[in-house]
């Protein structure tokens, strides 16, 4: 193999697929490896994988020899990082062995075969659906951070897609939090499905994803393939039933209230400086036209604010996890929010624009 490629669209296709190249690779070495293949018309096919979550993507370059080989994905980005800016001649020699040659600067690291490197499926674009790639970005910054890193939970460890005609919902939860979010698309829609993708897959595909342009999804019985252009990735599904996320988001309310969504988000923060692992909830009291929000730390001290805020209904104390009200008010791109609740003891709910609703489990206030 032997190619002439700029470093800025080398630098950018590696770092790209070395984010899923297994650091673990004892039992399997060459999946932490990257392939690098020539294609047709002049490109340069990247492909990274562990086995779980796969990446390729195909890059303009000057193809002089055709060829293939794998090569470390750390040493690769190390090295292509810091050559000079401008061309990159890559040439295999023998016994897999690669050299790397930019201006005046030469490396020559060792490779090994395509052999034994896992191949990625084949894309079948006919069973795809296609939306905007806008619509999954937003919905993925409002709902991936509530999903669960318990390992014991696996079914939680991941987002619920649910396509049905052309709405999508997003849903994800650890059981303390849960994050719903219904959108409508445009994309031709051919089919309905249920499948949960895991956090892994899916905050990749968050840094590919931008605010133009559409992504292509793909499911099958026990994966999903999301493509994009000249970039696909594909995951492996989470097996099982997602929880019935319905019956947890509370129907009725006693308070409600309207505020401001960052005034709350600041205050929460502020509030959050004294709280403790032996006091760790910060206390919301609802009031006529206000909320009081307070933190109480036997070994710290105390904090107290006051914000404007909209309040009907009863008034009512209530107590959160400051991490947990945080995460959702600085993804949300609106200026007021809604916040409901029950009782003190019941699930309190947030809502946000276009059927974002984020539900949070109360804590006990000390």
């Amino acid at each position: 193999m032997e190619i002439k490629i700029l470093k800025g669209v080398l630098l950018k296709g590696l770092s790209l697929v070395s984010n899923v190249t297994s650091s673990k690779a004892a039992t399997l070495p060459i999946l932490s490896n990257i392939l690098l293949e020539t294609g047709k018309s002049n490109t340069l096919s990247l492909v990274g994988t562990d086995l779980e979550v796969g990446i390729s993507t195909r890059l303009p370059a000057e193809v002089l020899k055709e060829g293939s080989i794998t090569v470390p994905a750390k040493k690769i980005l190390d090295i292509v990082r810091e050559l000079p800016d401008g061309e990159v001649e890559i040439v295999v020699a023998k016994n897999n062995a690669l050299n790397i040659k930019s201006g005046k600067s030469f490396f020559k690291i060792m490779g090994l075969g395509k052999e034994d490197f896992p191949k990625l499926p084949e894309v079948k674009d006919d069973q795809a659906i296609e939306i905007e790639q806008a619509v999954i970005k937003e919905s993925l910054s409002l709902t991936i951070f509530a999903s669960s890193n318990d390992e014991t939970r696996y079914i939680l460890n991941g987002v619920l897609f649910s396509v049905k005609g052309n709405k999508i919902r997003l849903v994800a939860t650890d059981g303390r939090r849960l994050a719903f979010v219904e959108k409508d698309f445009d994309g031709k829609n051919k089919q309905n499905f249920d499948m949960i993708v895991p956090s892994k897959a899916l905050h990749e595909i968050a840094k590919i994803l931008t605010w133009e342009g559409t992504v292509k999804i793909i499911p099958s019985k026990n994966q999903v393939i999301f493509h994009f252009g000249e970039t696909f990735l594909v995951s492996r599904l989470i097996e099982g039933n997602f929880p019935n996320y319905e019956q947890v988001i509370p129907k009725g309310e006693n308070t409600s209230l309207s505020v401001n969504r960052e005034e709350l988000l600041q205050s929460v923060r502020r509030a959050s400086l004294l709280t403790s692992a032996d006091s760790p909830a910060v206390k919301l009291d609802f009031l006529k036209s206000k909320i009081l929000i307070s933190s109480r730390s036997p070994n710290l001290g105390e904090s107290k604010e006051e914000i404007n805020a909209a309040v009907q209904g009863k008034e009512m104390a209530i107590g959160f996890n400051p991490q947990y009200v945080t995460d959702a008010l600085k993804n949300m791109d609106v200026e007021e929010i809604t916040v409901s609740l029950t009782e003190p003891d019941k699930p309190g709910l947030i809502k946000g624009k276009d059927g974002y609703l984020y539900v949070i489990m109360p804590m006990q206030l000390n």
